[in-house]
């Protein structure tokens, strides 16, 4: 099929040939004129269990029989699936929004949906090239049953995925992401946005702000004119200065701090793994879950991997420092109480971290929206008592999660 009468055909932007263009001529090589093996309901009756959303299985399947009936018999909605599989999964292109397609109508979500779960194979195949166990591959299915919770939110409560988080999935594929328990885990060394974490023989810390972060007065970081500080790392012999950070993640901005490095060593070394938790949607997150999922990820690298992991961070909505004011019982505000806190940067100029993933949307106001769980309750009145939602982070030494529990480190780290 010639690449102009398809995007013509699927409602499709320049954009989005000019995006297929290069890759037209092996997509339609390995495409076959065939209506690819996920486009079934077979397939789905496979995978949809491992979502772990009963209730909404019922009407992803009536829905997902209109679109296989449409792809057997319309040669174009049949190709753009397999263009969202192949375009997403092995050219690893980012599809949103640019291959965003009109023509499903209310169903434009089940064929996203469709596309997400043509991932599972490649998933499947990372693990065994791996000696990893097979339900590890199918484990990470329940991110897709938290993005379906996602899209029914701004969606009249109909079931299905967003294109624009299509591309998640291939850090499954390319082995660098496992859902481990609760969470996921992604794979790289320290990131850029952690501070300088130092701790000494007697176990004590030094935390130094990661530098170029600007603060405002109480110690948050700001995009905004209220910067009071701005972050940054000297060195001079064996020591090093910079502001340092409070355990429950502020930043001392009217202080500095030197350390002695022939005292403090580095929690990690440039080469370590330090893997990020991410936290899917869908089901809750209790401690007990979240602590189990840290613990076993400790042993998963070390089994399967052949890495000894020194530490875990996080950085998320989830860990906004207002929620310890605003939803002081719940489970998130007890996830940051019971790790160390620290600084972390904005996600644009918007104020509107984590509105996505609590609203399904993050284009308006959260006051303007009608909230339908406590969540979105909460958040909005974040939003009124503070005019922001941000985002917050955290850290965890593996060698100290034996230890986590009634708050280890707020009421037992010692932190110069």
């Amino acid at each position: 099929m010639d690449l102009k009468n398809f995007c013509t055909a699927m409602a499709l932007s320049a954009k989005a040939y000019q995006l297929l263009e290069p890759h037209w001529e092996k997509i339609l090589q390995e495409w076959q004129g065939k209506v690819p093996e996920f486009v079934s309901e077979e397939y789905l009756k496979k995978y949809l269990p491992f979502l772990q959303i009963p209730d909404d299985e019922e009407e992803i399947l009536l829905r997902a029989r209109k679109v296989i009936a449409r792809c057997a018999e319309n040669e174009a909605e049949s190709l753009y699936l397999f263009v969202l599989y192949y375009g997403a999964f092995v050219l690893k292109l980012q599809l949103n929004p640019d291959l965003q397609s009109s023509v499903w109508g209310e169903d434009e979500g089940i064929a996203a949906l469709i596309a997400s779960l043509s991932s599972l194979p490649l998933i499947e195949e990372n693990c065994r090239k791996r000696g990893i166990p097979e339900h590890y591959a199918t484990d990470a299915l329940q991110w897709i049953g938290g993005t379906v919770a996602i899209y029914k939110l701004s969606h009249n409560n109909i079931p299905g995925h967003s294109l624009q988080q299509l591309y998640w999935l291939h850090h499954h594929i390319d082995g660098k992401l496992y859902r481990i328990g609760r969470f996921e885990y992604l794979i790289h060394t320290l990131p850029s946005w952690a501070p300088c974490i130092f701790r000494n023989s007697d176990g004590v810390f030094a935390v130094l702000a990661a530098p170029g972060m600007k603060f405002n007065a109480r110690g948050l970081v700001t995009l905004g004119n209220d910067a009071v500080a701005e972050s940054f790392i000297e060195e001079d012999g064996d020591f090093i200065t910079g502001i340092p950070c409070t355990v429950d993640g502020f930043a001392r901005v009217n202080e500095t701090l030197t350390i002695d490095r022939r005292e403090f060593k580095p929690v990690c070394a440039p080469w370590d793994i330090v893997p990020s938790i991410h936290i899917p949607g869908g089901l809750r997150m209790g401690w007990e879950e979240t602590l189990n999922s840290m613990k076993e990820a400790k042993a998963f690298f070390k089994r399967y991997l052949k890495r000894e992991i020194p530490m875990i961070v996080c950085g998320s909505w989830i860990l906004n420092p207002a929620l310890e004011k605003f939803a002081p019982h719940g489970n998130m505000a007890r996830f940051r109480r019971e790790t160390f806190n620290i600084p972390m940067m904005r996600w644009g100029g918007e104020g509107r971290d984590g509105m996505f993933f609590a609203f399904g949307r993050g284009d308006v106001d959260p006051t303007e929206i009608e909230p339908v769980n406590s969540i979105q309750k909460v958040l909005q009145e974040i939003f009124r008592a503070e005019g922001t939602l941000r985002t917050g982070a955290m850290f965890v030494l593996t060698e100290d999660l034996d230890k986590l529990g009634n708050m280890y480190y707020r009421s037992q780290a010692k932190v110069l």
